[in-house]
């Protein structure tokens, strides 16, 4: 999938709702984000599939962020108001489409760890959020 504008704004929604939880806990690692986001990636592809998807089994910094990240997963699926200050409800988006953006998360996330360190992922997002 070739990204274009039209694509940013569901991807930094699902960014910032992972970026609060470091700017909480600012010992969270790049590991933590990736982890959510495989773990929301397995959640929404087994709905996709029609299995009925599992809770996943994270600890710590891990459940917390998937935990912000699926509550704008479903805000942006029109499934739920939004979780952040901001319009209640938008246009929904469509699983697929959901499921391809998290993908292109989780590699966002490998890239910027593997140039940047630890937090490498966090602190490149960061930037473009106030």
């Amino acid at each position: 999938m070739k990204w274009t504008e039209d694509k940013l704004d569901i991807l930094q929604n699902l960014e910032f709702a992972v970026l609060e939880v470091w700017r909480a806990n600012r010992d969270m690692s790049d590991y933590a984000a990736l982890r959510a986001y495989e773990a929301a990636f397995q959640f929404y592809r087994a709905e996709s599939r029609g299995h009925t998807a599992k809770p996943p089994e994270l600890k710590g910094h891990d459940a917390t962020a998937f935990e912000g990240l699926k509550a704008m997963c479903e805000f942006r699926l029109g499934r739920a108001d939004c979780p952040i200050s901001g319009p209640k409800r938008i246009p929904p988006i469509s699983l697929d489409l959901l499921l391809a953006c998290l993908r292109e998360l989780g590699k966002s996330v490998e890239r910027h760890t593997k140039s940047g360190g630890r937090q490498g992922y966090l602190t490149f997002i960061n930037r473009y959020f106030p």
